[in-house]
């Protein structure tokens, strides 16, 4: 390309910010050729919004330019639902390492799966740059690592304190860090520590989940930048449907409480909630995760499934047994609607499958023993249990315990956590507790899982005590 040309080019890059985006994505070999200019490689290296533009392709909002620019050393990133939140920080990490040589980036979030989807995030943005630039950036990827050609890295990794001490590290991000477990210690004995001789930046990000976090608690700290705007923010920037701004206006008008969190990004009190977010969080397992109905597995299990009335889903949820833990496996919600004879399909894929159902025990409220004698020609021995305000109270208890005592571990799973954390409670004048959830709300998941934990907990075999029991 002749000077004359190049400058042409340079010019037309400055020109106008959708000129970067439209080079991007029908000439990028232009910005291959104009990149080797010694005055636009500098502002590449100095302005992460010219690059996001130029290389990715991606015209950031305000909000996310907001972010993108700031330089300070601690950030705390309260956004909504799909506001943008994992491509802004993937887009960021992607610049700090392109022109930061041996600098680690770490990319910390509750469960392995959200890690490596952060991770994901940035091979996907990596596959909008032009090729030849990509080639001489990244060298090598593996699931959970990328290494970039000038020394620096990025490496995706679950919130567990035995797989992230020991680093040191120049940016450090948490993603949904509202959902960690032990996020105090996480936090003030490993993530500090490893960013104390690099001065390097920490950048906390989650929508709300509770008061009882340290997300909470830093979202109040003066020495914190704080980024915080709510579903308004992304719908006026174009970033929101107009279909979504329906969903999110029924949601205002079916579930206050999830309007709140998920779009108002908003930390709510939890009166008279159950089982509480802190509990819940304590029992996040970060290496757990939901297996597969229909892919074969070994192991002792036991299921809860809560049949659906017209308004509700039916639920089945799956607990594994080892010697001293519990850990849910699986959960699954039908449609509402879905006829019995589905989830009786479903029940008896799983059971073949999953070598050894122990036993299983299914609400049978408003069913019948019929429904009973189907299912177990579908699985293993089932019990019907008819719902009452005692035994319901006992379920809600065991499973409470459960989680209480630490036997019961559970995958950090959003849906899942917004569920079990739904159902709401108050004493009756029998002595006994009343359960509800919020209206809009369902609690189909919540009661399944009691039910699988009930039914570990009455059909123990003798050569698997339990390490704590209940009365």
């Amino acid at each position: 390309m002749k000077p004359t040309e190049l400058n042409q080019l340079i010019e037309y890059i400055h020109k106008d910010p959708m000129n970067q985006i439209r080079l991007n994505l029908e000439q990028p070999q232009l910005i291959t050729e104009a990149i080797h200019e010694p005055r636009l490689m500098i502002q590449l290296r100095d302005d992460p919004i010219l690059f996001t533009r130029l290389l990715l392709g991606i015209n950031p909002t305000s909000y996310q330019v907001k972010l993108l620019k700031s330089t300070h050393p601690r950030v705390h990133v309260c956004w909504p639902r799909q506001s943008g939140k994992t491509r802004t920080l993937a887009a960021l990490s992607i610049w700090h390492a392109a022109y930061h040589p041996d600098h680690t980036i770490l990319i910390v979030a509750p469960s392995e799966r959200q890690s490596i989807n952060l991770r994901d995030q940035i091979h996907t943005l990596l596959g909008y740059m032009p090729k030849e630039i990509k080639k001489t950036l990244i060298k090598r990827s593996t699931r959970t690592r990328i290494y970039y050609r000038n020394g620096s890295r990025v490496i995706a990794l679950p919130n567990s304190p035995d797989t992230i001490r020991g680093y040191r590290a120049h940016l450090v991000i948490l993603d949904e860090a509202a959902f960690f477990q032990h996020d105090e210690q996480v936090l003030r004995h490993t993530m500090i520590p490893m960013l104390a001789t690099t001065r390097g930046r920490l950048i906390l990000s989650s929508t709300p989940w509770g008061k009882n976090s340290i997300f909470y608690q830093l979202s109040k700290d003066p020495e914190y930048q704080h980024h915080h705007i709510t579903w308004k923010t992304p719908l006026e920037e174009g970033v929101y449907t107009p279909e979504f701004k329906t969903e999110i206006q029924r949601t205002m008008e079916t579930n206050p409480l999830a309007y709140q969190t998920e779009y108002m990004a908003d930390f709510i009190e939890e009166a008279d909630t159950w089982l509480t977010t802190a509990l819940l969080t304590k029992a996040i397992n970060p290496a757990l995760e939901y297996l597969p109905y229909d892919k074969p597995t070994q192991g002792m299990y036991y299921m809860g499934i809560d049949l659906a009335e017209r308004v509700d889903h039916s639920a089945i949820a799956v607990i594994h047994r080892t010697h001293d833990k519990l850990q849910l496996v699986h959960l699954h919600k039908f449609p509402i609607g879905e006829p019995l004879t589905t989830v009786i399909g479903y029940t008896k894929i799983l059971a073949t499958n999953w070598r050894t159902i122990h036993h299983t025990y299914i609400d049978n409220t408003r069913h019948g023993d019929h429904i009973i004698n189907d299912f177990q020609t579908a699985t293993t021995p089932a019990t019907g249990i008819t719902f009452t305000h005692r035994n319901k109270m006992h379920m809600a208890m065991l499973l409470k315990t459960r989680l209480t005592d630490h036997t019961l571990q559970i995958p950090y799973h959003r849906d899942t956590l917004i569920e079990l954390n739904t159902p709401t409670y108050h004493p009756t004048r029998h002595g006994t507790i009343q359960y509800d959830h919020p209206q809009g709300t369902h609690d189909d998941a919540f009661w399944a899982t009691a039910l699988a934990i009930t039914a570990t907990e009455e059909n123990t075999p003798h050569s698997h005590p339990m390490a704590r029991t209940t009365k």
